[in-house]
């Protein structure tokens, strides 16, 4: 016989649910400050590709992973840096995610996760490309600074540092227009800081990966994509903090039910990257690079707004977490 007003077993299982949930609520912040050490990784290996040169020695090209399959395309110090920006995206990912899984979606989640974002997607493939273009430039005794006697040591300096400020922009404009907001969008304005990013550590990655011979075609090829590398990086920097709408790919091309012919070119993309990971990769980020500009052209043609996305934020920048934290 069941006493009146005590707790049934169908009120008891909800109960049990949530405070479990609650006692989980730890998790987006451990998987927050994950994604924070990976950008302050990155750095300590971006400061490790540098050691030699103080001594006129030579970076350390000799995989220090010692994987075959990690060495094919983290073959330096500088590359396990930038490896370790994508190590950060998706921890990034994920900890929205389990906020929402566990309830534990909080203002403070989501300062936090701004800060994380901010070492390494923007302090951390700053310094990336000021490493990256100190060793390239080093023959032709080029340094990059605010100070270098050449101009595009000066170039390369001001484009780190529009990067590293447009990043912290881009973060601190959606907390402020979206401090009370909670929605999720397909689409959101702006190029996301983990895009940008992706960009450059992928540009990164793959000169780092292909040398050629001297004076060859691709090597010349891959010194004109060297010396445009600051001019691409400031043009992402516009990006970040531009109206442009860009598309979540996740929720447009992942989530849900999908045509048959998108599985087969999801799973071709696999296949190739398995084959050609950092080609892959950078054709993949500077498509959708472009994605948003050409959208928002294709629109204009078509007579459409192109800029209905009004309250819309990237994924990595959504407030996250921790209730009790």
């Amino acid at each position: 016989m069941k006493v009146v007003g005590s707790p049934s077993d169908g009120d008891m299982h909800p109960r049990k649910r949530r405070r479990k949930l609650r006692s989980l609520a730890f998790m987006p912040t451990m998987i927050t400050l994950g994604n924070l050490l990976c950008g302050f990784a990155a750095i300590h290996f971006c400061m490790r590709s540098m050691y030699g040169f103080g001594a006129g020695v030579a970076p350390d090209l000799t995989g220090p992973l010692g994987h075959p399959f990690i060495e094919r395309m983290l073959p330096s110090f500088l590359s396990v840096g930038a490896g370790l920006v994508f190590v950060g995206m998706v921890l990034d990912c994920f900890d929205g995610l389990v906020a929402r899984m566990t309830r534990s979606t909080t203002n403070f989640g989501g300062q936090l996760d701004s800060l994380a974002d901010m070492v390494s997607f923007g302090v951390a493939p700053a310094a990336l490309m000021i490493a990256f273009m100190t060793k390239e430039l080093a023959g032709d005794s080029i340094v990059p600074s605010p100070i270098s006697a050449h101009f595009l040591g000066r170039a390369t300096w001001m484009a780190a540092a529009l990067y590293v400020a447009m990043a912290a922009v881009r973060l601190a404009r959606f907390n402020v227009e979206h401090a009370d907001v909670d929605a999720d969008h397909g689409s959101f304005r702006g190029m996301p800081s983990p895009a940008a990013a992706a960009i450059l550590v992928a540009l990164i990655l793959f000169q780092e990966q292909f040398r050629f011979e001297e004076n060859s075609v691709l090597a010349w090829l891959r010194n004109a994509l060297v010396i445009t590398t600051p001019i691409l990086t400031a043009t992402i920097a516009v990006l970040m903090v531009s109206r442009i709408p860009y598309r979540r790919v996740h929720r447009v091309y992942l989530a849900g039910r999908q045509p048959v012919w998108q599985v087969l070119v999801f799973m071709l993309v696999v296949v190739v990257f398995v084959s050609s990971p950092s080609i892959t990769l950078l054709a993949l980020t500077i498509a959708y690079g472009i994605s948003g500009p050409l959208h928002l052209i294709a629109r204009r043609f078509r007579g459409g707004a192109g800029h209905e996305t009004s309250d819309l934020k990237p994924a990595s920048d959504q407030p996250k977490k921790v209730s009790g934290a």
